[in-house]
């Protein structure tokens, strides 16, 4: 049966948790176990955390944002840090994660971008970015669909990657 989807502000589905991330100097940083991540993923890893659930980050700055060289929208899990250059994003009750994360990140920022020297996502527009939505049901598994795809891509890089190693480990023996 055709399930019904809606347009939601990502305002009105997930929480912003921005006033919970802290920044931490390159020089203060002590190495740990934790992942430490900024608008372009994990930059670094520390000793402690500030988060510890399954929550959604979208870059707030980085010419990323425009250029898409790599991912502007993550999931983390487990314990983690977030500095002040990605928004952390938490979904409401009915609405999912993963869904969420995957429809950010195929959006095109073009038109949310408010810097003028390096392109910016402030909290506001982003709370009134559109998104489609289904029924949670619906969400779960077509995030599952897009995280198994991407999953299978990862595999066949790791791999073209291990083979590209040992052929230059052959050929150089």
């Amino acid at each position: 049966m055709f399930q019904v989807w809606e347009q939601r502000k990502l305002g009105e589905i997930v929480d912003f948790l921005d006033e919970q991330r802290k920044p931490l100097e390159s020089g203060k940083r002590e190495s740990g176990p934790y992942p430490y991540y900024g608008a372009s993923g994990i930059i670094d890893y520390v000793k402690d955390y500030i988060f510890y659930e399954e929550l959604i980050l979208l870059s707030e700055d980085g010419a990323n944002i425009i250029d898409r060289n790599y991912r502007v929208c993550f999931l983390a899990q487990g314990k983690y840090w977030v500095n002040n250059h990605a928004h952390v994003l938490k979904a409401k009750k009915n609405y999912s994660n993963g869904f969420i994360c995957e429809s950010l990140e195929r959006l095109n920022y073009d038109k949310y971008n408010t810097g003028t020297a390096q392109p910016k996502l402030n909290q506001e527009v982003c709370r009134n970015i559109n998104i489609w939505v289904p029924k949670l049901d619906e969400q779960k598994k077509i995030f599952a669909v897009l995280n198994d795809h991407d999953n299978l891509i990862t595999l066949h890089q790791r791999k073209s990657f291990l083979m590209k190693c040992f052929e230059y480990k052959r050929k150089n023996s």
